[in-house]
């Protein structure tokens, strides 16, 4: 598999990220999700809903992929498409507890992982508009963890000098 990594690569990966971006959301005081600027405007209780989504997308285009059905992988087709997903799933978090919202990413990553665990390493390599599946899933799982981590950790850096 040359243009995707392999799922044993990506569930090492999962194993390592999601620990370190559990760990940081658990971390942070619930009153502190609506205060807006995580990343962009977005507070932290849109940046999980935004996280949540593709998550939980990540787990049924690997589902589909498995079971050989590729043609079920829904494709934003352009980043203005990007957009207006983003937007709408972040409206769903925001709208959401944090306590809730956390165990929504949770139960989203966990569905993903074991989506991952169950399908074909075949599954991976299969073309989705110029992607293969393994890429589209590390980006919508690990690299995405990693991502907005990172993020959420330099706001919370931030946060933490502009009280002193």
């Amino acid at each position: 598999m040359s243009n995707t990594e392999s799922k044993e690569y990506v569930l090492k990966r999962m194993d390592e990220e999601w620990p370190k971006f559990a760990a940081i959301l658990d971390s942070i005081p619930d009153g502190d999700y609506d205060i807006p600027g995580v990343v962009d405007e977005w507070c932290l209780k849109e940046l999980l809903g935004h996280v949540n989504f593709w998550a939980a997308k990540a787990a049924h285009d690997v589902q589909a992929a498995g079971a050989g059905r590729p043609e079920e992988i829904e494709t934003p087709g352009g980043d203005a498409n990007v957009d207006k997903w983003n937007a709408r799933e972040a409206a769903k978090g925001k709208a959401m507890q944090p306590a809730e919202l956390k165990a929504l990413v949770q139960t989203s990553h966990d569905e993903a992982r074991n989506a991952l665990e169950a399908a074909p390493e075949s599954a991976l390599a299969i073309d989705i508009s110029g992607w293969t599946v393994g890429v589209r899933f590390a980006e919508d799982t690990y690299r995405h963890y990693r991502e907005h981590g990172e993020q959420i950790g330099a706001w919370v850096r931030e946060s933490e000098t502009s009280e002193e």
